[in-house]
């Protein structure tokens, strides 16, 4: 099964691994998370028409329906395997950050239904803010519902970015000249999106296609301007060295993911300041201020000590440093890992690799590489 954000992820990223499952005689399912409708510059120089409204984006949406499901006929997938969610295109981050109950346990059916031997997802590394989003709630949806379930195995692919966090560790896909030649055919079928950006959809079909395997204890490696994390039981100390980027049209945000003490998911929002200062903590969903902390440092290099009292110790939290400059982001989200075991299920034992320790006598401490 191959969960992407957008009709065209599974041309750029994933056409070779699809070819490689139609040869097995695998069954094979795509899940596309939204239609790409909201997608306004290739759709006003195409239709010649420079204010657009739900109409047009859903006609919008219907036509990158039918380019997709061309995509996946040129890689030997018929249209019945493919499904699309129609969530909002551009708003998965909006949608993770303001509570996605509903969504993830949508998820969470659709892939306990069909119940894949490996499971396809995008990389929290990928540095388009839908792909990101859409990784971490498959993050979420694979510890809470599906981490149990011994015979999945669950990989992460990139579509956009050269994050070293995800590169530097993944298994390149062995391809053929034949494979490669159908993958840019299956990338010739989008053609909205080739109207715009052509070169850069093209270079997709020489670079090899890349995967890393999902485990339970994901390692942290550094991404964008974050280069460590250290966790206490009631705080998180993280240390920023920013470059220069003259295209960023507002302060950089802080925002850390995770789950309160009764398991909802919350999220905590921050602006970054550019000298040392208190730091106004809000909760994303209300936008009231809960809390506050502390920057020490300047516009490149400092370090955020921020209380984290509210987030449960026994679940990952999920950190991103916003600092988009036009469109897409600088890096995406790092998975901080939980600063407690909860303790065994029923019927688990307990074993060395994962000892239960008490919140007030822990403290993690992540450098990141």
């Amino acid at each position: 099964m191959l969960i992407a954000a957008h009709p065209d992820d599974e041309s750029l990223a994933c056409s070779v691994v699809l070819q490689h499952a139609v040869c097995a005689g695998a069954a094979i399912r795509v899940i596309y998370a939204t239609d790409g409708e909201n997608n306004p510059w290739p759709q006003r120089v195409l239709e010649c028409k420079w204010r657009l409204n739900g109409t047009d984006r859903e006609r919008w949406g219907k036509l990158r329906r039918a380019e997709a499901l061309a995509a996946l006929d040129v890689l030997g997938v018929g249209a019945s395997r493919a499904s699309f969610l129609a969530l909002a295109d551009q708003k998965l981050t909006e949608l993770l950050m303001s509570g996605c109950r509903v969504t993830l346990k949508r998820l969470a059916a659709i892939v306990a239904d069909w119940a894949p031997t490996d499971l396809l997802v995008p990389s929290i590394s990928d540095t388009h803010p839908d792909h990101s989003a859409l990784a971490v709630m498959l993050r979420l949806v694979w510890s809470e519902y599906l981490s149990a379930k011994g015979a999945m195995s669950a990989w992460s692919y990139v579509v956009h970015g050269r994050s070293s966090a995800f590169f530097d560790r993944a298994e390149t896909i062995r391809q053929t000249t034949v494979e490669i030649a159908a993958k840019l055919r299956a990338i010739s079928c989008h053609k909205t999106q080739l109207k715009l950006s052509r070169k850069r959809f093209f270079d997709h079909a020489g670079r090899s296609e890349r995967l890393i395997k999902l485990n339970a204890r994901e390692t942290i490696d550094a991404d964008g301007s974050i280069s460590s994390i250290s966790r206490r039981p009631r705080s998180l100390s993280i240390i920023l060295q920013r470059s220069l980027k003259p295209m960023c049209p507002r302060k950089p945000a802080l925002f850390i993911l995770g789950h309160d003490e009764v398991g909802a998911l919350r999220c905590a929002r921050m602006q970054v300041p550019l000298r040392s200062s208190r730091v106004e903590i809000f909760d994303q969903a209300n936008d009231e201020q809960f809390a506050v902390g502390r920057y020490s440092g300047d516009a490149f290099a400092g370090e955020l000590a921020i209380p984290v009292g509210i987030f449960s110790p026994v679940h990952a939290l999920f950190v991103k440093l916003e600092r988009r400059g036009w469109f897409f982001d600088e890096a995406g989200w790092l998975e901080f890992p939980a600063a407690v075991h909860p303790g065994p299920l029923p019927g688990e034992a307990f074993t060395a690799e994962q000892p239960w320790v008490p919140a007030d006598k822990i403290e993690n401490v992540v450098a990141l590489r």
